[in-house]
Order: structure tokens, then sequence, then C-alpha cells
């Protein structure tokens, strides 16, 4: 079997476009994934395009060789560009094998080490909202079934966040931290919540804003610093009760040594469409697992996305959970651009039972969808 030509797509998919690509074999198997890069999304599609030279005519199943000489003969290793095209090409040849011994992309991997995998999804409820607002959009995710829920600083703080080195001010940290109380007594002890900053804070600042949340027993603060600095995350892990997770915007499995060498994080969230791939992602945790540090994939992404960060999920033994987004929005979304989409039941996805990733796209759809430029922010 031989790769014989690959293409990507760019698909509109509101604040940022997925790029999906195909790699189509002389027996008639086509692999697929999905990766983005909010605002880079053409660049990202170009670095997938340029590896399509080394890809034509080998063999889509020597994965682990392809992509070991995609990484080190570029010279200019790591780095989310050349992370995010490395996942693309990866997943789709995962999908390719998976398909040709008709398994699981899972079952390849070790085999599962669960039977479903927990997931959690947004809460939100508007930057004017009330905490009994808020409270209210967390207990309808219980109701529905979800153990965990994560929700965002809120919007209207972010002019006075934007930088690192800027103030915090006390409004902020009392505000959120209303916020958090009022859905912690909403939902009870037996929900998981977090937060995530987006990398806002600097550590003094972190520190300030997570101390008076260690009462309520968040599962996680998720970013709290930008992720350049894992002595910074190691000054505020120390200082604070409240786990710390960090990992979205780490590529590779070298980004991710330092963090868990000096225990600066409690969580970690490697990105299946950006940290190099699903054997890759796989990797990272069991590097955590030595240090016993838990898992909690990043995946506010796409349908390719999830069926890819699920089989990572399933496969490993120090998993914690994993996000999605929960939106009706992006639900719909979901649904029309595969033929059939994983399914989450009671706070929990069912393990991909077909081969390889176990979703098709929908090429019609993806056809009604054309890229447009997106600059949404962090």
């Amino acid at each position: 079997m031989k790769i014989d030509k690959i293409e990507t797509f760019l698909v509109e998919a509101g604040f940022r476009n997925w790029l999906f690509t195909k790699i189509y074999t002389d027996e008639g198997i086509t692999g697929i994934s999905e990766t983005t890069i909010k605002r880079k999304e053409r660049t990202l599609k170009a670095s997938v395009d340029e590896m399509i030279r080394f890809l034509l005519g080998k063999d889509p199943t020597c994965i682990e060789d392809h992509v070991e000489k995609m990484y080190r003969d570029a010279f200019w290793v790591g780095g989310p560009m050349l992370g995010s095209a490395i996942s693309a090409v990866e997943a789709a040849l995962w999908d390719i094998l998976g398909k040709k011994v008709g398994l699981p992309v899972y079952k390849l991997m070790g085999g599962p080490t669960r039977d479903k995998i927990r997931v959690y999804r947004w809460a939100g409820a508007g930057p004017d909202a009330s905490p009994a607002a808020w409270a209210e959009s967390a207990l309808a995710a219980k109701e529905q079934g979800y153990t965990g829920i994560k929700l965002g600083l809120s919007s209207k703080h972010y002019g006075l966040t934007v930088k690192e080195t800027e103030g915090l001010s006390p409004i902020v940290i009392k505000e959120t931290y209303q916020r958090l109380a009022a859905i912690r007594q909403a939902v009870g002890w037996d929900m998981d919540i977090a937060i995530d900053i987006h990398g806002r804070f600097s550590a003094a600042n972190a520190i300030r804003f997570i101390a008076p949340l260690d009462e309520l027993d968040l599962m996680f603060v998720e970013e709290p610093l930008p992720p350049e600095n894992p002595e910074a995350y190691e000054v505020v892990s120390r200082s604070v009760h409240t786990p710390l997770a960090c990992g979205e915007r780490l590529i590779t499995k070298y980004a991710f040594r330092p963090f868990l060498e000096k225990h600066a994080v409690a969580v970690i969230q490697p990105d299946v469409c950006n940290c190099g791939g699903i054997m890759e992602a796989k990797k990272i945790a069991a590097m955590a697992e030595a240090y016993y540090i838990g898992v909690a994939p990043h995946n506010p992404n796409g349908p390719v996305a999830t069926a890819m960060t699920a089989h990572v999920a399933a496969s490993i033994p120090n998993f914690l959970i994993m996000e999605t987004s929960g939106s009706p929005d992006e639900e719909r979304r979901h649904q029309e651009m595969v033929k059939e989409t994983l399914k989450v039941r009671n706070g929990y996805l069912e393990l991909p039972m077909r081969p390889g990733l176990g979703v098709e796209l929908n090429d019609e759809a993806m056809a009604r969808h054309p890229f447009v430029v997106s600059d949404g922010t962090r």
C-alpha cells in the first residue's frame, strides 16, 4: 500500500477554521484528520501541503518513521506550526492503518483502558450575568448528566488583564469567586468545576486569584500563566492548593518535560491536533504517568479532532477527563460535518467502534462552509 494523493480543506467553523486533511492510498483506503491554529489556518494548510512531496509514494503504515523524519529533517524542530502539520498527517495515517486491519485506533495502541470516556462541557451565562445565572447554567449541565464543567474568565474583565505585566483588579478576584461559589453551592460537591484563564496572569497575580478559590475544591485552574515558563508555574503550584493545568500550547514531549520534572502542574492538557499527533499525545501521557500526573486532553475542536482525542483518552491509564464544547451551535456543526458523530451519553463519550478513527467527513457539508478570515482573540 502506498500514498498516492493528499488533499487539505479549510472549513469555516465560527471563530476559527478547521483544516481537514485527506490522505489517499492506491488500495482505495482514505485517512482523515483535523487540526487548526486560530488566525493562522492558511499558513497551517501550507505547512501540511509542504509535506506532500515527502509522503507521496510512501507506505502509510510506517507512521513512527514518517513522523521522526518530518520532525527532524525539518531542521527547525518544534513549534506549533510544525507540530500541528505533523498532527494532521499522523492522525490520518492512523486512520488508514485502522481501516486496513479493521480495528479502532485505540486497539492498535494497547487496547482500551476504560469502556467510556468522561467528558466535561463549557458553562456560560454572559459577561454581565449574575452568579445565580451562572449557577443555573452549571445545573443545566449537571441535569444533562455531565460530572464536570469549565468556565472562562469573564470577557468584561479582559481589558484589565490583557497583558501578564498589567495589574489584576480586586474586582476580578471578587466577582470570579462569587460566581464560582454560587456554582459550587448549586451543583454540590459531586461535580467537578474548572476555570480557564488563557494565560493572562503573572505568578504573583495568579496566587492572589487562586488562593481564595482553594476552599471551593476546583478540579483545576487552566493556564493561569502563559505557557513559556515552567518555573513560574512551579512558584504558583507551591503557593496554592488548587491543582494547576497547562499544555494546550505545548508542542511535543520535549516541551512537556520541564513541567513534569518540576511538578509545576497537576494536570497536563495536550491537544492532539497540535502536539504532534495521536502517538505523541500517548507518549506525553506516559511521561506524565511516571510523575503521577493526570491527563485532561484539550479539545474545543471539531468532530474529527474529538475522535482523534478519544482514541488517546481510551488508551492511557492516567486519563482524567476530556474537553468537549457542549454548546448547541457546536453540536450542530459536528453533526453536519461528519456522517455520524461519536455520541455523548450522560456525560460520557462512547468509545469509537468502527475501524480507524471511527468518523467520516461529509464532503458536501465542507463545501458549504468555505474559509472565512478569523480574527478571534485568546
